[in-house]
C-alpha cells in the first residue's frame, strides 16, 4: 500500500516537471520563472513506479514562443469625410475642411461653381482731351490787326487749353468663364466692358457788339486789296464777331468713347483651403474714339451785309489695340468674405486712324449756297484719312472685395486701373499754322501750304470703382 501511494506521488511530480520544462522562460535572465523542485526524487525506482502507475498522462501545453508576433484583429478603417463637389473649402461652412485640405482640395480647387457669369456697374474717370486755344476775345476798341491774337493786348481765351471729357461717367462690364476639368485647375474666361460716351459743349457768340475771334498762326497774309503777301509766321485771327463787320457764334463739341473685350485661359498654380493663384494668358482688344468739331455760324454786317458763313472743322481719331496678355489672378477667402486681385500686361499693336474734314458754306442774301473745301484748321493741305501703327503696352489691375451671399451668389465692390500707351488723339493732329491764302473764298494760293498733317502721340488711362454681382453654378 505504501509503495503504491509513493509511486502515485512520484508520477505526479514527473508530469509537473515535464510541463514546467516545456514552458517558455518569461522571467528575467535565462532562469525559468517556474523551475522544478531540485529536491524532487529522481531514483530509478520512482520512475519505474510512475511507469507502472495507472495515472493518465496530461498532454503537453504548447505556448507561443516569445519571439512570435501577437496577432490582433484589425480595427475597421474609418471612412474619409466626403465633401460635395460644389462645397467651398471654407472653415465657416465646415470646420473640418481646413484640416482635411489634402483630400478635399485635391478634389476641388475653390471657389465653388463649374461656370460663372458676372455683371458690374462702372463709375470711371478717364484722361480727357486737351483743347488748343479755339475762341478768344478782346476789349472794345482793339485794332483789327491784333484783336484776339494769342498774347495780344487784352486778349482773353474763352475756349482754350482746358481738358475736357475727363469727368467721371458710368459704364458696365459683363464677364464669365468655364472650368474645363473637375478639379477646376484649367478654364476659359472672357469679358466685355463699355464706358459711356463723354461729351463737352462750349460756345461763344455776339451780335456784333463784342470782339470774338479764332486764333491761328499765319505764314501768308491776304491784303485788304485781295493780294497775298508771304510773311514770317505771326499771330493772327479769323473774326467771329466785330463791331460793324460781323456777328456770329462759335460752337465746340468734343466726345470720347472707350470699350473693349478679352478672352483667355486660366491655369491654376497653387491651391489651398482658403485661396488660389492662377496664371492668365489670352487676347485683348481695345477701342478708343475721339471727335472734335468746331462750327461757326457768321453773318456779315459790312461789306458783306446779310451774307451767311458756315465754317466747320472736324477731327476724328480711332485707336484699335490688338495684342496678347499675360497675368496672374489671386483670391483669398475669409469665412464668407473674399478678396480678389487680377493683374495683366498686354503687348501688341495700336492702329490709329485719323479723319480730318472741313468745309465753308457761303450763302449770299437771297442766293444759293456755295460750298468750299476747308474751314480754318482743316484745309485741303491736311484734309483726308491717315493711318498709323505703333507698339503699345496695356497694363491693367483689378481689385474686388466681396461676400459669398449664398452657395451660388456673390456681391462685391472694387477698383480698376488701365493704362494704354501710344494712342493718337485730336489734339495730337491739330496744326495751328494756317496759310491764309487757303481760307475760302480762295482766289489764288502761294507759299507753303498749311496746316499739315503731322501725327503726334500720347497716352490714355482710365480708372474708377465698380459694384457687381457674380453667379456661379
Amino acid at each position: 500500500m505504501f509503495n503504491r501511494t509513493l509511486g502515485g506521488i512520484a508520477a505526479a511530480l514527473t508530469i509537473a516537471g515535464t510541463v514546467s520544462a516545456q514552458s517558455p522562460s518569461i522571467g528575467f535572465g535565462s532562469r525559468p520563472a517556474f523551475a522544478p523542485n531540485p529536491r524532487a526524487p529522481r531514483t530509478a525506482e520512482v520512475q519505474q513506479a510512475a511507469m507502472k502507475s495507472d495515472a493518465v498522462p496530461m498532454p503537453p501545453v504548447v505556448l507561443p514562443s516569445a519571439s512570435a508576433p501577437l496577432i490582433h484583429s484589425p480595427a475597421p478603417a474609418q471612412a474619409p469625410v466626403a465633401y460635395p463637389s460644389d462645397m467651398p473649402c471654407q472653415a465657416d461652412i465646415d470646420a473640418a475642411c481646413a484640416d482635411s485640405c489634402g483630400s478635399a482640395c485635391d478634389a476641388l480647387c475653390g471657389p465653388p461653381g463649374r461656370m460663372w457669369i458676372g455683371a458690374e456697374w462702372l463709375y470711371w474717370g478717364a484722361k480727357g482731351n486737351r483743347l488748343p486755344p479755339l475762341v478768344t476775345s478782346a476789349p472794345a476798341g482793339t485794332a483789327r490787326g491784333v484783336a484776339g491774337t494769342v498774347g495780344g493786348p487784352g486778349t482773353n481765351t474763352l475756349i482754350d487749353n482746358q481738358t475736357v471729357n475727363d469727368e467721371w461717367r458710368s459704364g458696365f462690364r459683363l464677364y464669365g468663364g468655364l472650368w474645363l476639368n473637375d478639379r477646376q485647375t484649367l478654364g476659359l474666361d472672357g469679358g466685355f466692358f463699355f464706358l459711356g460716351r463723354s461729351g463737352f459743349n462750349g460756345s461763344a457768340g455776339s451780335d456784333g457788339t463784342d470782339i470774338l475771334t479764332r486764333p491761328f498762326v499765319n505764314n501768308v497774309r491776304r491784303n485788304a486789296d485781295g493780294t497775298i503777301t508771304s510773311v514770317p509766321p505771326f499771330q493772327d485771327t479769323q473774326l467771329v464777331s466785330f463791331p460793324g463787320v460781323l456777328s456770329g457764334t462759335t460752337t465746340v463739341n468734343s466726345t470720347n468713347e472707350f470699350y473693349g473685350f478679352n478672352v483667355g485661359l486660366l491655369r491654376n498654380l497653387t491651391c489651398s483651403p482658403c485661396g488660389r493663384l492662377d496664371a492668365l494668358i489670352g487676347y485683348r482688344n481695345l477701342q478708343l474714339r475721339d471727335e472734335l468739331t468746331i462750327r461757326e455760324n457768321l453773318t456779315g454786317i459790312s461789306p458783306n451785309a446779310g451774307t451767311n458763313f458756315l465754317v466747320t472743322d472736324r477731327f476724328r481719331t480711332t485707336n484699335s489695340f490688338n495684342g496678347g496678355y499675360l497675368g496672374l489672378a489671386y483670391e483669398r477667402r475669409f469665412s464668407h468674405f473674399y478678396a480678389n486681385v487680377r493683374g495683366t500686361v498686354a503687348l501688341g499693336n495700336t492702329r490709329s486712324e485719323v479723319d480730318i474734314d472741313g468745309s465753308t458754306v457761303i450763302t449770299p442774301p437771297g442766293g444759293s449756297p456755295t460750298t468750299f473745301a476747308g474751314g480754318l484748321l482743316a484745309q485741303p493741305s491736311n484734309i483726308g484719312r491717315y493711318t498709323r501703327d505703333a507698339f503699345s503696352v496695356v497694363p491693367e489691375v483689378t481689385l474686388r472685395l466681396g461676400v459669398q451671399v449664398t452657395q451660388h451668389l456673390r456681391v462685391y465692390g472694387g477698383y480698376n486701373f488701365l493704362y494704354w500707351s501710344n494712342v493718337v488723339r485730336p489734339e495730337d493732329v491739330i496744326d495751328l499754322r494756317v496759310n491764309a491764302s487757303q481760307i475760302p473764298p480762295r482766289t489764288n494760293q502761294t507759299g507753303t501750304l498749311y496746316p499739315q498733317y503731322n501725327s503726334g502721340s500720347s497716352d490714355f488711362w482710365a480708372h474708377g470703382v465698380m459694384v457687381g454681382a457674380e453667379f456661379r453654378y
